[in-house]
């Protein structure tokens, strides 16, 4: 049993790691990147590159029989497990921590040359494959905060993060009980390698499931979080607008042309550019109104100012809006749209002033874009009228 598992290991396993490592490296930034780019899915696609760089590496040096360059691409594997946690905390919308991953990479392939072919190898990488692991288990603190925890792709990658940490539990426990010449260590390494592939492979299959499914929902999670903070901020806002009525105004905000932009371009560079608009915009407005971002790209402006001052701010975001900067293989200029609705026409509940709007940005794109719409008694009656058809 103890041959074949090291014969094993030898050969068909790196193999096989170093072929399934390639292929989810593929998938992962031609599926999950190009189709849904964010720090997510760039965290992700570095880590199975990083599997694909060490699993060839190690393969390699076997066949040159350079053990300390073998122990070293070793040692870069480890580091994987924590940029997809970084990758998931990023999903999340928090901070990533993304220095860790590379950081240990670095500090375990160094100690594992050092100690290549010496009696300490066996305990030092069952220790360091041990703090790999720990990332598997901070993955499952994410996993329980995730809106999608309770989705079937992402069931395996908790499972398998059980099995990761408790192997390299295990390992650390095989290693001060016993002493190292007691330990086949041509057995552990391969199961332990065998749990890393494992891991790697349930890790595929939640980040298409996540990728795949938030670019059908159009959902972003930084983004989700940001916007239900606008809601609340622009809700107390009102509020103490109301005894005093106040006038306040809420301008929803949309780039024109942005299917045109994507049929061209791809998603890559439309994100690019609606974040670059978000930018412009906060920075027009500045400390005088609050900015939000809805998950289709709208964003939305609530400011307290006479008539005249909002008037004059929407000639500066519309005019910033051509400043931009963008891809030359953008087939337009990039502008925007604008609908206005004050708290004189639509009361002081956000709902009913977004609605109105974005009912008013509609408008202002129906006719050419690069402009506002303005919400009145006259058009919120056309709005309700319009409604009713329907």
């Amino acid at each position: 049993m103890t041959d074949l598992l090291a014969a094993l290991a030898a050969s068909n396993l790196g193999i096989w790691q170093a072929f399934f490592t390639a292929v989810a490296t593929i998938v992962t930034v031609g599926i999950a990147f190009l189709s849904a780019p964010s720090r997510a899915t760039l965290y992700w696609s570095y880590a199975f590159t990083l599997s694909m760089i060490s699993t060839f590496g190690v393969i390699a040096a076997e066949s040159n029989q350079n053990e300390v360059a073998r122990t070293f691409m070793l040692g870069l594997l480890l580091g994987a497990p924590a940029l997809l946690w970084s990758g998931f905390r990023a999903h999340r919308g928090v901070r990533t921590f993304v220095w860790v991953g590379p950081a240990f990479a670095l500090l375990a392939a160094t100690t594992l040359a050092l100690v290549a072919a010496g009696p300490a190898f066996a305990t030092t990488y069952r220790a360091l494959y041990f703090l790999s692991a720990i990332s598997a288990g901070l993955f499952l603190w994410e996993w329980v905060r995730m809106p999608e925890r309770r989705e079937a792709v992402i069931w395996p990658l908790g499972v398998a993060a059980v099995i990761f940490v408790a192997t390299g539990l295990a390992g650390v426990i095989v290693s001060v009980a016993f002493q190292p010449v007691d330990v086949d260590f041509a057995v552990s390494r391969p199961l332990a390698s065998v749990g890393m592939l494992v891991y790697i492979a349930s890790a595929l299959i939640a980040i298409l499931g996540l990728s795949v499914g938030r670019t059908r929902r159009g959902q972003n999670p930084r983004r989700e979080a940001q916007y239900r903070e606008f809601q609340e901020a622009a809700r107390e806002r009102l509020a103490r607008a109301l005894p005093a009525s106040e006038l306040c105004s809420v301008l929803v905000l949309r780039l024109d042309d942005l299917r045109q932009v994507l049929a061209t371009t791809g998603p890559a560079q439309v994100a690019h550019l609606v974040e670059a608009f978000e930018d412009k915009v906060r920075e027009v407005v500045g400390t005088g109104g609050l900015v939000g971002m809805t998950a289709d790209s709208d964003l939305v402006v609530l400011v307290a100012k006479p008539e005249g001052a909002t008037r004059d701010l929407l000639r500066r975001i519309l005019r910033s809006v051509g400043d931009l900067e963008f891809d030359t293989r953008i087939p337009v200029q990039p502008s925007a749209s604008a609908g206005w609705c004050s708290t004189t026409v639509g009361g002081y509940d956000l709902d009913a002033l977004l609605f109105i709007a974005r009912g008013a940005a509609e408008v202002a794109q129906e006719r050419g874009g690069d402009q506002w719409e303005r919400a009145d008694g006259s058009f919120i009656e056309r709005l309700v009228t319009g409604l009713e058809e329907r």
